[in-house]
């Protein structure tokens, strides 16, 4: 497999994993993350969970998703109903790195 098979393997799983999070069924999303294991790197988690408990990481995902900015505050609200603290939303990339301290020269 080359890396292009690769990457095109990453993306057919993210975008198949933001139709089944836009259905919010966590049957659908424990069997999606079960049959793209090596694509779901962090999420294999949930396999080992609950359903309940699945549902909840279900909802945490949808938070971090850009492409679901859309159902974020009914993730948000869901997890607040339920007494759970919704994740922190990620750092932008590219603004990594030091400050300069100092004026730059023209």
């Amino acid at each position: 497999m080359d890396e292009r098979e690769i990457e095109q393997g990453y993306a057919n799983f993210h975008r198949k994993l933001n139709r089944v999070l836009r259905n919010k069924d966590v049957k659908a999303f424990k069997g999606h993350v079960a049959r793209h294991p090596h694509q779901a790197g962090r999420l294999t988690h949930c396999l080992m969970l609950n359903d309940e408990l699945a549902e909840i990481e279900m909802y945490k995902t949808i938070l971090v998703r850009a492409a679901l900015k859309d159902l974020h505050q009914e993730a948000r609200e869901w997890l607040k109903a339920r007494g759970i603290e919704p994740p922190r939303p990620r750092a932008k990339k590219g603004r990594r790195g030091r400050r300069r301290s100092f004026p730059k020269k023209r």
